[in-house]
């Protein structure tokens, strides 16, 4: 049924006589397209069968002419549609293949691919849209119902492993943003099979059923409650403050899969060994956390089953003294070490300045360790001098390279951080001195990053050490300022060029009048004594927009960059920033 263009209303003004209407009654003979030409109101002309028979059953053509889809849909589609049909009259732009959700105030939704084009006289001028929409429903509904089973597992509808590494991988990304601890909680029922021999593998469904229920109802709701297979189950557990809560959450499953489960009269109650690691660490291996959380399990199974085992990245690292010695001895001399660079940037323009050099340790078995999990053993048996002369060197030889490319601009510095016990040795200046030379750097270009600790203590000699340093023309920068016991009369008395302020004033800038008045008042009196600011941790763009304004000169931080190979340094650096 086709209500015909000459059956419209004179008062329409609408000059359609140059359409043949037999090519469109061919257009609209089909009864599974939804074929519709509306004028420049967005009102009706003319529907095809199809259309009738999909939006309004029983409804005569003449019934619909006039109308708009305000007649027929939600308010929110007909909206949509409606500035859609607008800018195609206003610009002669078609939309091809659009997907959209139809929803009707009293009906169930349907999704339509749909495509509509400018309808034109025979002078070639618009006079109002012309759209073809096909149901693809069945589709979205099979394509939702796959990845459903791509992502969940049959038996118990938790993630899947596919859905648990995807999740894991997003959670180390968001700990890049957001430093925090993440758990992740390998948990085996004790004894299952006994369940499948004594009653069969429906009620062994069941149980692991049950157990995937408990464990989403004692987890907290923004975890990941994932089945690996067989009677192994994941729990993924971010943003966690403390190491306590991962004892919390261990113990109270433990308590609630052993709590009875009876069943057709079957006691079918298990236990569970759960074996827990903890990682502050965003590099760290996925696969490799999974695989330590399932050792620590069997730790678990093996002191008595029905319980739980903690042990983090560092503990774990730290288990075997002698042996991480060993490693770490063996990784500085089979150069498992690697650099990171920080990019740094002026806040005024965003222009790239500088890196900052971050040490890292690709460990054959455990992937990627983190400073903080091995400068301090490190530093605590005297290997800290072998990593700080590699960094210092790698650093000087990496800036040599990217500046021989040509173009780089003057000014850009790279910064090294050295330990405070380096800081005590009287040769370290000549050592740094040594290595400018050697490959033909700047001094300038160079600066050495210090801690506030650096400055206290019994490090008698730092103060010569930098001394020496500044006459060699090496730039001096405090880090972390405001975590440690320095005042700004020690800078004065140190001269020191830069002052780094510690991302912990940084994160409630925007938020926190006592944090931005230390803020401000630590880069004014920086200023006054010639220092230049720099804002660590930089997250958001109220925090830049706030350093900004308080004057700070520099900044780094994830909203300009993460740590990034010497390649992506020089990719930055060719296409620029813009914050």
């Amino acid at each position: 049924m086709v209500a015909e263009l000459d059956q419209k209303r004179p008062e329409d003004g609408l000059a359609l006589c140059g359409i043949e209407l037999t090519c469109m009654r061919n257009l609209l003979s089909s009864s599974e397209e939804r074929v519709y030409f509306k004028d420049t109101l967005s009102q009706f002309l003319l529907v095809s069968a199809g259309w009738l028979d999909a939006i309004t059953p029983g409804s005569t053509p003449e019934e619909v002419i006039g109308k708009t889809d305000f007649d027929f849909f939600s308010h929110e589609h007909a909206g949509a549609a409606f500035e859609d049909e607008q800018r195609i009259i206003a610009t002669g732009e078609p939309i091809v293949g659009k997907l959209e959700r139809e929803t009707f105030p009293n009906a169930a939704d349907t999704w339509v691919s749909t495509s509509k084009m400018p309808l034109r006289d025979e002078f070639g001028q618009i006079i109002g849209t012309f759209g073809i929409s096909r149901d693809v429903t069945a589709q979205i509904k099979a394509e939702t119902a796959l990845a459903y089973q791509v992502l969940h597992d049959p038996v118990t509808g938790l993630a899947n492993r596919v859905a648990l590494m995807d999740r894991l991988s997003q959670a180390l990304v968001a700990l890049e943003r957001r430093p925090g601890r993440l758990a992740v909680l390998y948990v085996d029922l004790d004894h299952f099979k006994a369940i499948n021999d004594s009653f069969g593998h429906a009620a062994g469904d069941q149980v692991l059923t049950e157990v995937g229920c408990r464990l989403s109802l004692l987890s907290r709701h923004v975890d990941t409650v994932a089945r690996l297979g067989g009677d192994e189950f994941v729990v993924l557990c971010g943003a966690l403050s403390d190491d306590d809560d991962v004892c919390v959450i261990g113990e109270r499953i433990v308590r609630g899969i052993r709590s009875a489960y009876v069943e057709d009269k079957r006691d079918l109650s298990v236990t569970c060994s759960v074996g827990i690691v903890v990682t502050r660490d965003p590099l760290a291996d996925p696969n490799q956390l999974i695989r330590d959380a399932d050792e620590v399990m069997y730790g678990a199974k093996e002191s008595g089953r029905n319980r739980y085992r903690v042990y983090d990245s560092a503990q774990r690292l730290r288990s075997g003294r002698k042996a991480f010695q060993a490693e770490l001895g063996h990784a500085i001399e089979a150069r498992e070490l690697f650099l990171a660079y920080q990019p740094l940037f002026l806040l005024d323009d965003r222009t790239l300045i500088g890196v900052e050099a971050l040490v890292r340790w690709q460990h054959p078995q455990r992937g990627v360790v983190p400073p903080d999990e091995f400068v301090p053993f490190a530093e605590q048996h005297g290997l800290i001098a072998k990593i700080d002369s590699f960094v210092l060197d790698e650093a000087c030889r990496q800036f040599s390279e990217w500046t021989s490319l040509g173009g780089w601009p003057s000014g850009f510095t790279i910064a090294v951080n050295v330990s405070g016990g380096e800081l005590s040795n009287p040769e370290f200046a000549l050592g740094v001195a040594e290595v400018i030379q050697r490959h033909g750097m700047d001094p300038n270009r160079l600066c050495i990053e210090i801690t506030e600790t650096a400055l206290v203590g019994e490090f008698g000699d730092v103060q010569d050490t930098l001394g020496a340093l500044s006459k060699l023309g090496v730039r001096l920068a405090l880090d972390d300022f405001g975590t440690g016991y320095s005042t700004l009369a020690h800078l004065q008395r140190l001269k020191v060029d830069i002052l780094k302020i510690d991302r912990s004033f940084i994160a409630q800038i925007s938020r926190s009048p006592r944090d931005r008045e230390i803020v401000a008042a630590v880069t004014a009196m920086s200023h006054a004594l010639g220092m230049r600011v720099v804002g660590e941790g930089i997250e958001t763009s109220r925090q830049l927009d706030t350093l900004a304004e308080l004057d700070c000169d520099q900044g780094q931080g994830f909203l300009f960059a993460r740590p990034m190979s010497p390649e992506a340094v020089v990719a930055l650096w060719a296409e620029g920033t813009s914050v």
